[in-house]
């Protein structure tokens, strides 16, 4: 079923809901988390098929990327997807990764789609979790983030930080930090991340590069997301 259209957004920190008798989910269930083709064409509102250069991952802590990579610690977290930095503090059990892309042949404003589960101990470590995030994307919106350790100069711009029931999402614009005569179009994505029970949710959803987005394209990037994130927390539910 299609999230699109049904994201609640509220001011402030997103918070996880009190759970009186909270679950957990682990090993290859974990997997069942992630959502199937035909979900995610339908939310994007694009035909998706799984990308064979980035075969789905499931194992540990080492599936987290980004060892070593200068980035800004407080906006780590929402510039880049399941980086181990932002993932530090929590005793990390199991990860599940699945990227799409668009049908081949397609004209698809949308070029990828990320979605991961990763579970940790207990409900309690994943709301702890899950709240930190929630107030580092608070504090990032608005704010630039440059990209050290690569070999070209690039930056990510935060914007339109929204809070859902116990999601949090995020638009970002990554692009090179050169001037403006040499850089091309910078390339926006829909970033989200949800918790429920022992499980933290990251999705990011990248479109292609424009210059300038109508408004109704713009509703998407910021949405996008957030809605993958929504269906997903509710698996989770279902399968705890």
């Amino acid at each position: 079923m299609s999230a699109t259209g049904c994201s609640v957004t509220v001011a402030g920190a997103a918070r996880p809901p009190a759970n009186p008798t909270p679950r957990s989910l682990a090993g290859q269930a974990l997997k069942r988390v992630l959502l199937g083709r035909s979900a995610l064409s339908r939310i994007v509102k694009e035909s998706l098929e799984p990308d064979p250069r980035f075969p789905p991952l499931f194992g540990g802590p080492e599936m987290l990327g980004g060892a070593g990579v200068g980035w800004s610690e407080s906006c780590l977290g929402v510039a880049v997807m399941m980086q181990r930095g932002a993932y530090r503090s929590a005793n990390v059990k199991d990860v599940a990764l699945t990227t799409w892309r668009p049908d081949a042949g397609s004209a698809a404003a949308v070029t990828r789609v990320q979605e991961a589960a990763i579970s940790l101990p207990t409900a309690a470590d994943a709301d702890a979790l899950f709240a930190t995030f929630s107030r580092q994307w608070q504090e990032c919106d608005g704010k630039t983030v440059p990209i050290s350790g690569g070999s070209l100069p690039l930056e990510v711009q935060v914007s339109h930080v929204q809070s859902a029931v116990s999601v949090v999402a995020a638009t970002i614009s990554m692009r090179w930090s050169t001037a403006p005569l040499f850089s091309p179009p910078s390339l926006p994505a829909a970033r989200a991340v949800g918790v429920r029970d022992n499980c933290l949710i990251e999705v990011e959803v990248d479109f292609i590069g424009t210059s300038g987005p109508s408004p109704g394209a713009q509703r998407d990037i910021n949405s996008s997301a957030l809605d993958i994130a929504q269906v997903m927390r509710d698996k989770v539910s279902a399968l705890s």
